[in-house]
């Protein structure tokens, strides 16, 4: 099959989307012909990608199936309007070169977020026979959105969602990356085809070791709008005054502020680092007892499986989460961590010292999560079941 996949986050990006999409064109790329419409690296900024380390994949670098488009408004500005008007230049080039070239493939698949890029893939363009178009729901849009205190957009919100409900039934297949989409989806359009493929990791990034030395406790990735920044910032204080070490790898809008608290306060057990590479990121994890994964208290967001908790599972580490629904129940039957919805600070100590003072505990969970990852979270197995998929 001829492939062209849409993205704005893609290698060498940091975080899960980035990362997905990332071994979407690796893996399908073996058995099919894979282009990759993107944009250069900005997320979260892009001045960090000014450093070599994150340009280690030097065969995607040099292959000219990615196709990044040039961007004349910058997508960091401060001022909304302005990133506004970058997502809809965005939207225009990604709407021309599907009015142009969509003829050439057989599979159009798009990924949201953002939303904008399926608004231009699906939305005022013609119909092609043979030509599959396939959506890849990451993220409940706009319910997302209106989730974010910060951005109010209640007075057209609902025709974002009726924008939402056209995008699902234009879509001739989704692909959902957390398996409670599906319902939401279906109640909309019931008979829509529908394959669930969660994040993974690649058989060379499984590594399950023991951690050395102290007790130690990790939490990676966003610090933003949508995790919950008071609750990290109450843990990180619990566990420094009980001299409990804890590591923060984080970027997003409360990254510095929350850099900026432990410097004032000299934490000694809390250590906050910039953003690493990813196998930077799993290489400090594997060395950690507890991971944690706090996000903010609704629905919307709890009931994601975030790409963090994967990495954790994939390294061995315990999982402690204020996640509900099938993410939960994930975590809580496989015995792989302790995941509470909407569980208070306290609620995330106490699981933390549980594991913290059962060693026998931590073993299980760690075998538990070896086993898991083997039955659902390995790219090489699961690229077979999409390859399927998109030929059916």
């Amino acid at each position: 099959m001829k492939i062209l996949l849409i993205t704005q986050n893609f290698y060498p990006e940091i975080g899960s989307g980035a990362n997905r999409l990332k071994n979407l064109y690796t893996h399908l790329s073996k058995d099919n012909d894979v282009d990759v419409l993107t944009t250069p690296p900005t997320y979260p900024n892009q001045k960090l990608y000014q450093e070599q380390k994150y340009w280690d994949e030097p065969d995607i670098d040099r292959s000219p199936e990615i196709l990044r488009l040039k961007m004349r408004i910058d997508k960091q500005s401060k001022s909304l309007k302005m990133r506004v008007l970058y997502y809809m230049e965005l939207a225009y080039k990604v709407w021309l070169y599907v009015k142009r070239y969509q003829c050439d493939y057989d599979v159009v698949y798009v990924t949201s977020p953002n939303i904008f890029l399926p608004w231009a893939t699906f939305f005022a363009q013609k119909k092609q026979a043979g030509v599959k178009k396939v959506l890849e729901v990451r993220d409940l849009w706009p319910d997302s959105v209106k989730e974010i205190e910060k951005l109010k957009i209640n007075w057209f919100f609902p025709i974002l969602k009726r924008m939402e409900k056209q995008i699902y039934k234009l879509a001739d297949k989704i692909i959902v990356n957390n398996e409670e989409f599906k319902d939401h989806i279906l109640r909309i359009t019931p008979k829509k085809e529908i394959l669930y493929l969660p994040n993974s990791l690649q058989k060379s990034e499984i590594d399950f070791k023991e951690a050395n030395g102290s007790f130690k406790v990790i939490y990676t990735g966003n610090i933003g709008l949508a995790q919950n920044y008071e609750q990290i910032k109450e843990v990180a204080d619990y566990l420094e005054q009980n001299k409990i070490i804890f590591n923060i790898i984080g970027y997003g809008a409360y990254a510095h502020e929350l850099r900026d608290i432990i410097e004032e306060q000299n934490m000694k057990y809390v250590t906050f680092y910039d953003e690493k590479s990813r196998e930077e990121c799993l290489e400090l994890t594997r060395n950690h007892n507890v991971a944690l994964s706090l996000l903010k208290e609704s629905e919307v967001f709890l009931r994601v499986l975030p790409g963090k908790v994967v990495d954790a599972i994939g390294s061995g580490v315990p999982v402690v989460s204020n996640l509900s629904g099938y993410s939960a129940d994930l975590i809580n039957h496989s015995n792989v961590g302790f995941s509470k919805p909407k569980a208070t600070t306290a609620d995330i100590i106490k699981m933390i010292k549980e594991i913290k003072d059962n060693p026998d505990l931590e073993k299980e969970m760690r075998l538990n999560a070896r086993k898991l990852t083997e039955d659902l979270f390995i790219w090489e197995n699961n690229i077979l079941s999409l390859n399927g998929f998109l030929k059916d």
